[in-house]
């Protein structure tokens, strides 16, 4: 009876998994498709990716060698036979698989590494100024292998506004406009972005001036390109932060929110707001209100020519409105740094920047400022008497400086602000950068 119990508990036991033998291949195939729509095929990536062949699959356009090349008898390139150097127009056939076959029956392989369609691959507009200081070739067109013909040749120093710039698999050119009207394309490896001149002033001011009582700017007009030494350290300005009143009451008038015969009364108001200067100093105007009338122009002269404290005043009373914030943001903006009108620290660029903006306005404003009653100092003594210079001068205690905008031939601009240096120190960093620039 046990053995028969046995037997009978073995038959359920084997019927039961049986009847779990299907389940569980049901399970492992339900498995098998939930990992088929979630799981990627180790190999899923590379087959999901844009395939970019390596090689020409036709012949390309102006086909030149872009690296020396081997030679083979065969389209499997199995056979050496020769070499091809670069820069060799090729005379293509066909292409066989992964080769070209070449006119005189040989094949190169179809790589584009190694075979370039010679065309320009960029042109673009784009202002840039560019220097030429040794000789220099003019090419009709940016420079393949197929366009080589020279315009023609400059030689010596010149400068040059490009308006155009072109990329090619031998380099980069830009395209210029030569004296007579004709326009050419330069290499980039013969010119040069930086101002030659502007570098040898660099120099000259490296080895000289580099101390912390100069703060000098350079800059040549209509030139992004700018020199100098500690030229963004503050000074206190002194006089130089009239430039900025200059500037913005051109700007006035420029608009047509002022005139140059506009009637200005000089009132206390005028002496006693905030960043006002003292009267006392500069300029022949009353030390006290005196409740008279004067003209835009004659304040805007009394300012510039004679560093009248009380002119700036009403030009900063009446025109900027008292150091109004829209006037203090757009000074900030041309600056490029916070200039406060009562404390009047400024760097020589930020000085540099306001007289350049202010020679843009033009008018009477910057006019004003040649012909002063400060032009046998400083800047404008280290330069020739027959080289116009406008400038204005700063001084208060040890701050001595001066800005100008010397007109040679070729227009620079000149800001030296000096903590303890003499008339005569400025006026020899003038003439020495004037040798140079001239």
């Amino acid at each position: 009876m046990q053995e028969l119990r046995n037997k009978l508990n073995i038959g359920i036991v084997l019927v039961m998994i049986l009847m779990l033998i299907p389940g569980f291949f049901a399970f492992s195939k339900f498995k098998n498709n939930i990992d088929s729509k979630y799981a990627k095929p180790k190999n899923h990536v590379i087959a999901d990716k844009k395939i970019i062949s390596e090689t020409w699959e036709g012949i390309p356009q102006r086909p030149v060698a872009y690296h020396d090349l081997v030679v083979y008898n065969d389209d499997k390139l199995s056979q050496p036979n020769g070499k091809i150097l670069a820069q060799t127009q090729l005379k293509i056939t066909e292409v066989v698989g992964k080769a070209f076959k070449l006119n005189d029956g040989k094949y190169i392989s179809a790589d584009k590494k190694l075979v370039i369609s010679d065309i320009t691959l960029s042109r673009k507009d784009e202002s840039k100024i560019i220097y030429t200081t040794k000789t220099v070739n003019v090419f009709y067109s940016p420079v393949t292998t197929y366009d080589k013909q020279i315009l023609s040749v400059l030689t010596g120093s010149h400068k040059f506004v490009a308006d155009k710039i072109a990329q090619t698999y031998w380099g980069t050119y830009y395209e210029i406009s030569l004296a007579d009207g004709r326009k050419g394309w330069v290499s980039s490896k013969d010119v040069s972005l930086e101002n030659p001149k502007l570098l040898q002033v660099q120099k000259l001011l490296d080895q000289k001036y580099n101390n912390k009582k100069y703060s000098i700017y350079v800059k040549q007009l209509n030139d992004d390109f700018t020199v100098g030494v500690n030229q963004n350290e503050k000074m206190y300005s002194a006089s130089l932060s009239k430039i900025p009143i200059l500037y913005w009451t051109q700007k006035q008038i420029n608009d047509g929110y002022a005139s140059l015969n506009d009637k200005l009364l000089y009132t206390t108001s005028v002496n006693t707001f905030y960043g006002s200067y003292k009267p006392a100093g500069t300029g022949n105007l009353p030390k006290t209100a005196d409740n008279k009338v004067y003209t835009l122009q004659d304040i805007i002269n009394r300012t510039a020519k004679l560093s009248d404290n009380v002119g700036s005043n009403m030009l900063a009373y009446y025109e900027t409105k008292e150091f109004s914030p829209n006037y203090q943001k757009e000074i900030n903006q041309i600056a490029g740094s916070p200039w406060n009108p009562e404390t009047r620290e400024a760097s020589a660029q930020m000085v540099g920047r306001m007289l350049e903006a202010l020679y843009n306005e033009g008018g009477a404003a910057f006019n004003a400022l040649f012909d002063t009653s400060f032009d046998n100092i400083k800047i404008e003594a280290g330069v020739p008497k027959n080289i116009p210079v406008a400038h204005k001068i700063g001084d208060a205690d040890n701050d001595n400086h001066d800005a100008a905008i010397i007109f040679t031939s070729t227009p620079y601009l000149l800001v030296i602000e000096t903590d303890g240096a003499t008339n005569q120190q400025i006026q020899q960093i003038s003439h020495e950068i004037y040798e140079v620039m001239k």
